[in-house]
């Protein structure tokens, strides 16, 4: 890996917007990239890619259509990018990252599912109530009776931003 093929991305910085022709697919070094999808009143945030050596961007080199989300540095972030003849060759001559992506496609489709199933069970009240549970295990210090403190500011913006509810003020 050349290290001028490595790129740095600082946050807030879109990689690629949803809609676009994609070329290249990315390999997490450092850092954080949030994949967004334009819902209905603005965008939802369907997946942070935090793991060092995961990757993103591959739908668009194996399928050739336009990019389905949009990708945002959550932090500065180092990225290795992926072009498609260098993504088919690894496909082609290494089976064990054939079978990564394998794995990793799975997975996604299997949370995809059940996503959609929970959507369709629960009222947007129950998504709302799951959401901000869901926000104050992941971001928030539990207090000594066993519940969490919440800032309702970080909590509004994170339940519009993951969920694509927009509270009126």
């Amino acid at each position: 890996m050349e290290e001028k093929a490595i790129q740095i991305w600082e946050i807030g910085s879109v990689i690629f917007k949803e809609g676009d022709q994609g070329n290249l697919m990315y390999v997490l070094l450092e850092g954080a990239v949030d994949l967004k999808k334009k819902v209905e009143g603005g965008e939802a945030v369907l997946k942070t890619i935090d793991q060092q050596n995961d990757f993103f961007g591959e739908m668009a080199l194996i399928d050739g259509r336009p990019r389905s989300a949009t990708a945002i540095a959550a932090k500065k972030t180092k990225l290795l990018p992926v072009d498609g003849p260098t993504f088919e060759s690894m496909i082609l001559t290494n089976g064990k990252f054939a079978l990564k992506i394998i794995k990793v496609l799975s997975d996604r489709i299997r949370r995809s599912n059940e996503q959609v199933e929970e959507l369709i069970e629960t009222s947007p009240k129950e998504r709302i109530l799951f959401g901000m549970a869901d926000f104050a295990r992941k971001t928030n210090e539990q207090i000594h009776d066993g519940s969490y403190k919440v800032d309702v500011e970080e909590m509004k913006a994170w339940i519009n931003s993951r969920l694509g509810f927009t509270f009126d003020e």
